[in-house]
């Protein structure tokens, strides 16, 4: 989800002269969304400061389809991983018009992400407003999709990572295994799988190869608008999130709404010691 689309009253917190404390690993990230109001170039000189990762989310003003994006990128020199947009794009769609419409739309995208040298592109699957049965023609749908994107992955360079979702039947990837990702990735949104309640089971048994994660907390289901806490504040085990990320070589991306929370969420990492390298 975005996250600008997730902040709420207390959101509004000062960054300007905020101060940082602790340099990250070079595992563990920052999103420019964060800093989406910034142009890309200043959001990442922001996440420079304290982290060598960086997660763009490829659209608005941080649109890596806008060369002068592309270039800010490069010229970071950080590391980075994209993630691609989803809004209005429907890769699950059994209108084929629809789902080669947002496959089309990938490439574009991963192509930009190829040429910035980025690790990874995530990629949203299914996501519907409201609880529905299962649907076997969108998972039908799905899997085409994913096929094309395997040979875009091929093609391109670029690991494909598919991130599971919030909302028990708001999408057909909510528990590991409930879809096929043949060669892509697993993206494991910690704060999704704690509203479905599948968190433990991504953990312990993904079913899919763990390759990147969103790393953020709430109270679990009783959150069903995917806040974006800052970690420490719900149910999510940030040590065993890590633990699991860096036993199968996966980036994590520190996935919060804003400095004040980021910072919230790092000093809790701290504390525990989970910020020694792996």
């Amino acid at each position: 989800m975005r996250l600008r689309d997730r902040r709420g009253p207390t959101a509004a917190r000062a960054t300007r002269g905020f101060t940082w404390a602790v340099k990250l690993p070079p595992d563990i990230g920052l999103p420019t969304d964060a800093w989406y109001r910034l142009p890309l170039g200043a959001a990442l000189e922001r996440i420079a400061e304290r982290a060598e990762l960086a997660e763009i989310y490829s659209a608005d003003e941080h649109n890596l389809l806008a060369a002068a994006n592309r270039r800010a990128a490069v010229a970071s020199g950080l590391r980075l991983t994209v993630h691609g947009p989803y809004d209005d794009l429907e890769p699950g769609s059994p209108h084929e018009r629809d789902r080669r419409h947002a496959v089309r739309v990938h490439r574009r995208h991963l192509e930009a992400a190829a040429e910035i040298g980025a690790l990874t592109y995530v990629v949203h699957p299914d996501y519907r407003g409201c609880s529905l049965p299962r649907d076997a023609r969108v998972v039908d749908a799905l899997q085409r999709s994913f096929a094309e994107l395997e040979e875009l992955q091929r093609e391109l360079g670029v690991r494909i990572v598919v991130e599971n979702m919030p909302g028990v039947g708001f999408s057909h990837f909510g528990a590991p295994g409930d879809l096929d990702l043949g060669a892509l990735g697993l993206i494991l949104d910690t704060g999704h799988a704690a509203i479905c309640g599948t968190l433990h089971e991504f953990l312990s048994e993904p079913q899919a190869e763990l390759a990147h994660v969103h790393l953020h907390d709430n109270r679990g289901p009783v959150d069903a608008g995917d806040p974006h806490l800052p970690l420490g504040r719900g149910v999510v085990d940030a040590g065993a999130v890590v633990r699991a990320a860096r036993a199968s070589g996966a980036t994590v991306i520190l996935e919060l709404l804003d400095e004040a929370a980021i910072a919230e969420s790092i000093a809790h990492l701290e504390s525990r010691g989970i910020l020694e390298p792996g």
